[in-house]
C-alpha cells in the first residue's frame, strides 16, 4: 500500500485539486485509490471531491474525522464548538479507512505544514507519527519561493521523505511564470511531478 500526505505552502494552493489530479492518475494505472481528508474547516466540500474521485468509496464520516463549517483556522474552529482536535483520533481514523485496503491513499492536510491542530501540535505532528512521504503543491504566485522552500526544509528537517512537489499555476497574471518554475527545480532536492495548468472552476 503507498500512502503520501498533500500538504501545500499555504492554504488555498489548490491541494484537493491536485489530490484529485493524482488520484485519477494512479486509478488510469489500475490500482485501487483513496482519498482522505482527516481535517477540513468550511464545510466537506474538499472531501466530497475527494471522495469522488477515489475509486473505493467511503462514506463523508470515514474519509474526515472532523469537519468545520466556518472557513478558518480549525483549532479555532475546534474550540469554538468546544471540541478539541487530538493526534489519537487522527490516528485511529486513518487505520479505520486503511482497512479498506487501497494500493494508493492519499492523505490531504489543510493549510501549510505547519497548521495548528491544537494549543500544542500541528498537523506535522500527525504525519510525522505515521511516517507519511510528502508530495508538496506550490501556489504558483508572487512569493512562492519563499514559500516552498522553507516548507520542503521543514518537511525534511521534520525527518520525513519529501518525495516530489507539484507547481499550480493558481494566477494567471503571474510574472516570469516559468522562470519561477526553473529557479525550484534547481532548488529543491525534490523532483517536480507535474506542472498544472491555471484551471478556473467558475
Amino acid at each position: 500500500m503507498k500512502k503520501i500526505f498533500v500538504t501545500g505552502t499555504d492554504t488555498e494552493v489548490g491541494k484537493t485539486y491536485v489530490s484529485t489530479h493524482l488520484l485519477k492518475n494512479y486509478a488510469s494505472q489500475g490500482l485501487s485509490t483513496l482519498g482522505l481528508k482527516p481535517v477540513a474547516s468550511g464545510g466537506n466540500g474538499d472531501a466530497l471531491l475527494l471522495q469522488e474521485a477515489s475509486s473505493i468509496k467511503l462514506t463523508l464520516t470515514q474519509t474526515t474525522a472532523y469537519t468545520f463549517e466556518e472557513p478558518i483556522a480549525p483549532h479555532i474552529a475546534a474550540r469554538e464548538c468546544q471540541q478539541e482536535i487530538t493526534l489519537s483520533t487522527l490516528n485511529v481514523h486513518l487505520q479505520s479507512a486503511l482497512s479498506s485496503s487501497p494500493d494508493v491513499c492519499l492523505i490531504e492536510g489543510f493549510g501549510g505544514w505547519y497548521a495548528p491542530l491544537n494549543e500544542k501540535q500541528t498537523m506535522a505532528d500527525f504525519v510525522i507519527a505515521n511516517q507519511l512521504p510528502v508530495v508538496l503543491v506550490v501556489g504558483m504566485r508572487l512569493g512562492c519561493l519563499n514559500h516552498a522552500l522553507l516548507t520542503a526544509q521543514a518537511i525534511q528537517r521534520d525527518g520525513l521523505t519529501l518525495i516530489g512537489w507539484v507547481a499550480n499555476c493558481i494566477s494567471p497574471e503571474m510574472a516570469v511564470l516559468n522562470e519561477n518554475i526553473a529557479t525550484l527545480q534547481q532548488r529543491l532536492s525534490a523532483p517536480c511531478l507535474d506542472i498544472m495548468p491555471f484551471y478556473r472552476s467558475v
